[in-house]
């Protein structure tokens, strides 16, 4: 499969790029200490910017490699008020998994699916992927929400799909292929 790594993306209200270490205060009071958004997550509200900037570390030393794809999703303005990563499941199917989280306080306001949507245009105009896929904690309907904003659709429901902190979480499945993307795309480029 070939590769691109992590490179800035822009949309219309949002840059995406990578984290550096630098970033660990901000990241750490914007989204990484609540309790609340890590609550569907496999990780645990930081108690600390140390605790940030050792996942920010973890994150940074990976960015050498080309299959490493973490962005920070900031605003215009500069403020980092989440992140998306995409991480390839397997090569030999060329198929990736898409994952995401936000601070709260800019929770409906569009800003996940312009990034989860823009990263999924960066993955197939940049690379061979076949197949992206999400899930999501029935839970948590809202982020099933976004995964269909950012034109990935309903494939299915998993039972005990994943486990965090709260235990094992039922999930409902969204994908996209590079055929529906491509017949989107080309939707969007002739209106």
């Amino acid at each position: 499969m070939n590769h691109a790594g992590t490179k800035l993306i822009e949309t219309n209200r949002l840059i995406l790029r990578k984290i550096e270490l630098t970033d660990a205060d901000m990241m750490f009071n914007n989204w990484a200490n609540d309790e609340e958004v890590s609550r569907y997550m496999r990780w645990q509200a930081h108690k600390s910017p140390d605790e940030t900037k050792v996942t920010i570390l973890r994150w940074f030393s990976n960015y050498e490699n080309e299959n490493t794809y973490h962005w920070g999703i900031c605003l215009k303005t500069g403020e980092l008020i989440g992140s998306v990563g995409v991480m390839v499941t397997a090569e030999y199917d060329y198929k990736a998994e898409i994952g995401y989280c936000i601070g709260r306080i800019w929770w409906g306001n569009g800003y996940t699916s312009e990034a989860i949507e823009a990263v999924i245009n960066y993955m197939y105009s940049n690379t061979d992927i076949e197949r992206i896929e999400a899930y999501h904690s029935v839970e948590n309907p809202a982020s099933g929400k976004v995964m269909l904003k950012a034109g990935m659709v309903y494939e299915g429901f998993a039972k005990n799909k994943y486990k965090n902190i709260h235990g094992f979480h039922d999930c409902d499945m969204y994908g996209i292929i590079r055929e529906n993307w491509e017949i989107k795309r080309g939707r969007l480029c002739s209106e």
